[in-house]
């Protein structure tokens, strides 16, 4: 049912940039979630290396996580704790100065160092970068989309309909490109 919900949802976003209203912050959206996948994959990795890290130190004890797989489990709280929100569970158990506490504060502050103030601020940064080329080629973007929502509504349209409406459906296509502003200079 989540899935279910999930892609209605993303459907939802795809047919609303028919709107003029809309069809800036979808794409802007979009075209900025597709710029993040690298990022978005090596925050993936990162976050998993961590977790690995923190599942040799000790095992997240909190009963929020109780009923997930130990790796599951460290690894929501890695995320957590990569966003900021400082969990820590882990040394509760221990009421001494330990090597495990040394450890886990050594992986703690390594981990807060790169995923939170270098990582995220990377993905800051590619994000005004995204937002600032699609909004300097907007226009493009807006009709590039378009243009493929009509092709899909015709794809749906039987080939009888298309070879007897010439009027809606000619034998040419009108392609327009932007210039390239690097070209001329």
């Amino acid at each position: 049912m989540i899935a279910l919900i999930l892609i209605s949802c993303i459907k939802t976003l795809f047919y609303l940039k028919i709107l003029k209203a809309f069809s800036y912050i979808v794409t802007m959206v979009l075209s900025v979630v597709l710029d993040l996948k690298v990022f978005l994959t090596f925050y993936g990795i990162l976050v998993t290396m961590f977790s690995l890290l923190f599942d040799v130190v000790g095992r997240n004890p909190s009963p929020e996580y109780g009923h997930l797989w130990y790796f599951a489990g460290n690894w929501l709280a890695v995320v957590r704790l990569s966003l900021g929100d400082f969990d820590f569970s882990l040394l509760e158990d221990a009421a001494t100065l330990t090597k495990t506490h040394v450890l886990f504060w050594a992986l703690w502050l390594v981990m807060v160092i790169f995923s939170s103030l270098i990582f995220l601020n990377f993905i800051i940064a590619e994000v005004s970068n995204s937002y600032g080329r699609v909004k300097e080629n907007i226009a493009a973007f807006i009709y590039k989309e378009r243009a493929t929502l009509i092709a899909e509504a015709e794809g749906l349209l039987s080939k009888r309909i298309k070879l007897n409406n010439k009027q809606l459906f000619p034998e040419y296509i009108i392609v327009r490109q932007l210039e390239d502003r690097l070209a001329k200079a």
